[in-house]
Protein backbone atom coordinates (compact mmCIF):
# COMPACT_ATOMS: atom_id res chain seq x y z
CA UNK A 1 0.00 0.00 0.00
CA UNK A 2 1.62 3.30 -1.01
CA UNK A 3 1.00 6.98 0.34
CA UNK A 4 -0.89 9.27 -1.06
CA UNK A 5 1.58 12.48 -2.74
CA UNK A 6 0.20 14.66 -0.14
CA UNK A 7 0.47 12.15 2.83
CA UNK A 8 3.84 10.86 2.21
CA UNK A 9 5.28 14.83 1.99
CA UNK A 10 2.77 15.54 5.43
CA UNK A 11 4.74 11.99 6.59
CA UNK A 12 7.78 13.42 6.22
CA UNK A 13 7.10 16.64 7.76
CA UNK A 14 5.79 15.03 10.73
CA UNK A 15 8.75 12.54 10.99
CA UNK A 16 11.34 15.63 10.34
CA UNK A 17 9.41 17.19 13.55
CA UNK A 18 9.43 14.23 15.89
CA UNK A 19 12.96 13.65 15.14
CA UNK A 20 13.77 17.32 16.00
CA UNK A 21 11.84 17.03 18.54
CA UNK A 22 13.68 13.60 20.23
CA UNK A 23 16.64 15.36 19.93
CA UNK A 24 16.73 18.18 21.59
CA UNK A 25 17.23 20.46 18.71
CA UNK A 26 13.49 22.36 19.46
CA UNK A 27 13.61 25.64 21.02
CA UNK A 28 11.68 26.42 24.21
CA UNK A 29 9.37 28.34 22.76
CA UNK A 30 7.68 25.15 21.43
CA UNK A 31 6.41 24.21 24.81
CA UNK A 32 4.91 27.87 24.89
CA UNK A 33 1.08 28.28 25.00
CA UNK A 34 2.13 30.28 21.63
CA UNK A 35 2.10 27.15 19.70
CA UNK A 36 -1.68 26.53 20.83
CA UNK A 37 -2.22 30.40 19.58
CA UNK A 38 -0.50 29.21 16.41
CA UNK A 39 -3.26 26.10 15.97
CA UNK A 40 -6.47 28.92 16.53
CA UNK A 41 -5.13 31.25 13.60
CA UNK A 42 -4.99 28.51 11.63
CA UNK A 43 -8.58 27.28 12.40
CA UNK A 44 -9.90 30.92 12.08
CA UNK A 45 -8.18 31.72 8.73
CA UNK A 46 -10.03 28.13 7.37
CA UNK A 47 -13.30 29.74 8.63
CA UNK A 48 -12.93 33.33 7.07
CA UNK A 49 -11.70 31.53 3.44
CA UNK A 50 -15.25 29.75 3.02
CA UNK A 51 -16.76 33.27 3.65
CA UNK A 52 -14.32 35.25 1.18
CA UNK A 53 -14.93 32.70 -1.41
CA UNK A 54 -19.02 33.17 -1.82
CA UNK A 55 -17.87 37.05 -1.75
CA UNK A 56 -15.09 36.12 -4.30
CA UNK A 57 -17.25 34.20 -6.82
CA UNK A 58 -20.08 36.78 -7.89
CA UNK A 59 -17.48 39.35 -8.33
CA UNK A 60 -14.86 37.56 -10.89
CA UNK A 61 -15.32 38.42 -14.44
CA UNK A 62 -17.34 36.46 -16.72
CA UNK A 63 -14.22 35.72 -18.95
CA UNK A 64 -12.39 34.03 -16.07
CA UNK A 65 -15.62 31.31 -15.89
CA UNK A 66 -15.48 30.26 -19.72
CA UNK A 67 -11.88 30.29 -19.63
CA UNK A 68 -11.99 27.68 -16.72
CA UNK A 69 -14.90 25.66 -18.30
CA UNK A 70 -13.22 24.90 -21.77
CA UNK A 71 -10.07 23.83 -20.16
CA UNK A 72 -12.06 21.09 -18.41
CA UNK A 73 -13.78 19.57 -21.55
CA UNK A 74 -10.70 20.29 -23.75
CA UNK A 75 -9.92 17.24 -26.31
CA UNK A 76 -6.72 16.34 -26.43
CA UNK A 77 -4.35 19.77 -27.96
CA UNK A 78 -1.84 22.48 -26.74
CA UNK A 79 -3.00 25.11 -25.07
CA UNK A 80 -3.98 28.46 -25.89
CA UNK A 81 -0.70 30.42 -26.48
CA UNK A 82 1.64 27.80 -26.26
CA UNK A 83 1.53 27.54 -22.83
CA UNK A 84 1.32 24.69 -20.16
CA UNK A 85 1.27 21.42 -22.31
CA UNK A 86 -1.18 19.49 -24.04
CA UNK A 87 -3.93 16.73 -22.21
CA UNK A 88 -2.03 13.81 -23.65
CA UNK A 89 -0.29 10.95 -21.55
CA UNK A 90 2.79 11.54 -23.32
CA UNK A 91 3.14 15.25 -22.32
CA UNK A 92 1.68 13.94 -18.25
CA UNK A 93 4.74 11.25 -18.71
CA UNK A 94 6.75 14.15 -19.58
CA UNK A 95 6.01 16.36 -16.91
CA UNK A 96 5.95 13.77 -14.51
CA UNK A 97 9.74 12.94 -15.53
CA UNK A 98 10.13 16.92 -15.43
CA UNK A 99 9.44 16.54 -11.80
CA UNK A 100 11.62 13.45 -10.96
CA UNK A 101 14.29 15.04 -12.72
CA UNK A 102 13.91 18.29 -10.17
CA UNK A 103 13.72 15.94 -7.28
CA UNK A 104 17.30 14.00 -8.54
CA UNK A 105 18.61 18.25 -9.07
CA UNK A 106 16.87 19.51 -5.76
CA UNK A 107 15.19 21.75 -7.29
CA UNK A 108 12.41 23.11 -5.12
CA UNK A 109 10.75 25.84 -7.07
CA UNK A 110 10.14 23.07 -9.94
CA UNK A 111 8.53 20.60 -7.70
CA UNK A 112 6.31 23.32 -6.47
CA UNK A 113 4.92 24.01 -9.71
CA UNK A 114 4.54 20.94 -10.79
CA UNK A 115 3.18 19.33 -7.45
CA UNK A 116 1.78 22.70 -6.27
CA UNK A 117 -1.96 20.96 -5.94
CA UNK A 118 -0.82 18.31 -4.16
CA UNK A 119 1.77 20.48 -1.78
CA UNK A 120 -0.98 22.78 -0.97
CA UNK A 121 -3.68 19.90 0.23
CA UNK A 122 -0.46 18.85 2.24
CA UNK A 123 -0.28 22.85 3.49
CA UNK A 124 -4.21 22.85 3.96
CA UNK A 125 -4.04 19.39 6.16
CA UNK A 126 -1.58 21.25 8.67
CA UNK A 127 1.95 20.91 7.16
CA UNK A 128 3.90 23.81 6.17
CA UNK A 129 4.44 25.42 2.84
CA UNK A 130 5.74 23.41 -0.83
CA UNK A 131 9.11 25.54 -0.33
CA UNK A 132 9.75 23.55 3.50
CA UNK A 133 7.90 20.38 2.43
CA UNK A 134 9.42 19.72 -1.12
CA UNK A 135 12.77 21.01 0.60
CA UNK A 136 12.62 17.89 2.97
CA UNK A 137 11.54 15.69 -0.14
CA UNK A 138 14.04 16.36 -2.16
CA UNK A 139 16.71 15.45 1.08
CA UNK A 140 15.58 12.06 1.04
CA UNK A 141 16.56 10.34 -1.52
CA UNK A 142 20.28 8.93 -1.20
CA UNK A 143 23.39 10.37 -3.63
CA UNK A 144 22.77 7.35 -5.89
CA UNK A 145 18.74 7.81 -5.86
CA UNK A 146 19.25 11.74 -6.66
CA UNK A 147 21.33 10.56 -9.37
CA UNK A 148 19.62 8.24 -11.04
CA UNK A 149 16.64 10.31 -10.74
CA UNK A 150 18.26 13.22 -13.32
CA UNK A 151 17.46 11.03 -16.11
CA UNK A 152 14.81 8.97 -14.75
CA UNK A 153 11.98 8.18 -17.77
CA UNK A 154 8.49 6.39 -17.27
CA UNK A 155 7.95 3.23 -19.11
CA UNK A 156 4.31 4.38 -20.77
CA UNK A 157 3.11 0.62 -20.54
CA UNK A 158 2.88 0.63 -17.02
CA UNK A 159 0.80 4.09 -16.95
CA UNK A 160 -3.03 3.94 -15.95
CA UNK A 161 -4.26 7.04 -18.48
CA UNK A 162 -8.01 4.97 -18.63
CA UNK A 163 -9.59 8.63 -16.69
CA UNK A 164 -9.84 11.33 -18.66
CA UNK A 165 -8.07 14.25 -17.59
CA UNK A 166 -5.45 12.07 -15.15
CA UNK A 167 -2.43 9.91 -15.55
CA UNK A 168 -1.43 7.66 -12.66
CA UNK A 169 1.86 6.62 -12.63
CA UNK A 170 2.77 3.70 -10.65
CA UNK A 171 6.20 3.46 -8.77
CA UNK A 172 7.30 0.42 -10.89
CA UNK A 173 7.15 2.27 -14.26
CA UNK A 174 9.93 4.91 -12.82
CA UNK A 175 12.96 3.24 -14.64
CA UNK A 176 16.31 4.56 -13.69
CA UNK A 177 19.64 3.42 -13.21
CA UNK A 178 18.60 2.84 -8.76
CA UNK A 179 15.84 1.06 -6.96
CA UNK A 180 13.13 2.81 -5.40
CA UNK A 181 10.89 1.36 -3.22
CA UNK A 182 6.73 2.25 -2.66
CA UNK A 183 7.64 4.38 0.40
CA UNK A 184 10.22 6.37 -1.14
CA UNK A 185 8.32 7.62 -4.01
CA UNK A 186 5.08 5.39 -4.52
CA UNK A 187 2.06 5.75 -7.03
CA UNK A 188 1.25 9.28 -8.56
CA UNK A 189 -1.68 10.76 -10.39
CA UNK A 190 -1.55 13.80 -12.26
CA UNK A 191 -4.70 15.43 -13.55
CA UNK A 192 -4.87 18.20 -16.43
CA UNK A 193 -5.76 21.53 -14.96
CA UNK A 194 -5.65 24.66 -16.44
CA UNK A 195 -3.86 23.48 -19.45
CA UNK A 196 -1.40 21.70 -17.76
CA UNK A 197 -0.60 18.74 -15.93
CA UNK A 198 0.13 18.83 -12.24
CA UNK A 199 0.63 16.18 -9.52
CA UNK A 200 -2.15 15.99 -8.01
CA UNK A 201 -1.73 13.08 -5.05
Amino acid sequence: MSFSFARRAAALSAGVALALAASGCGSSDDEDPSAGGTDTPAATSSESEPSEEPTQTPSPAPSETPTSTPTATETPSAPPNGAGSPETTEAAIARFEAFLHALGAKDVATMCEIAGPAAAQAEADGFGPCESTMAMMAGMPSAEQSEALLSATIDPELVDDSTPGQVIVPVEAVVANASFTADELGDTTLAYQDGNWFVVD
